[in-house]
């Protein structure tokens, strides 16, 4: 229910542009299918395992909770969906192996800016690998960034 309220907000804010939204465009890719070796035993941001149908996404720099509307380009469906987890940290090195990534330094290209748990991608009708537009409200300057050290920490429990 509170996503649905929230979701209605971003919406409305958006609609009235009576609050600054940002807008982030990038891949999307898609976390928590069954045998995805990167999907850990819980998310982030609320320690419990993704139960199936919930609309969650994995964003590395939006805080916790942050309700996010998503638009495919390709189908013109858009979705809502909160950020419960952190990543994709997956990355592309130039020799062609992948290597995780936190930091915009570490080599390698960004495998994409938000992962989308199953739900979010089929409402969206999104392929697994391809681009989408992402509406939030503007964070405040104190938003919450992973460090390494709880990248660290989040490898570990997993």
């Amino acid at each position: 229910m509170t996503v649905l309220l929230d979701s209605l907000r971003v919406l409305a804010l958006a609609l009235l542009g009576t609050q600054p939204m940002a807008i982030e465009r990038g891949l999307a890719t898609r976390f928590g299918d069954p045998g995805d070796p990167l999907m850990g035993n819980h998310l982030y941001c609320t320690g419990k395992k993704m139960e199936p149908g919930q609309l969650a996404c994995a964003h590395r720099t939006l805080p916790c909770g942050t309700v996010v509307m998503l638009e495919n380009p390709r189908t013109g469906r858009f979705a809502v969906c909160e950020v419960l987890d952190r990543g994709p940290f997956g990355a592309k090195l130039d020799s062609g192996e992948w290597a995780f990534k936190i930091h915009q330094s570490d080599p390698g290209q960004w495998r994409g800016v938000i992962d989308l748990a199953p739900a979010v991608a089929e409402a969206l009708d999104h392929n697994g690998r391809e681009r989408v537009r992402l509406y939030y409200r503007s964070l405040a300057k104190h938003a919450h960034r992973t460090t390494r050290t709880e990248f660290r920490r989040m490898l570990a429990e997993r």
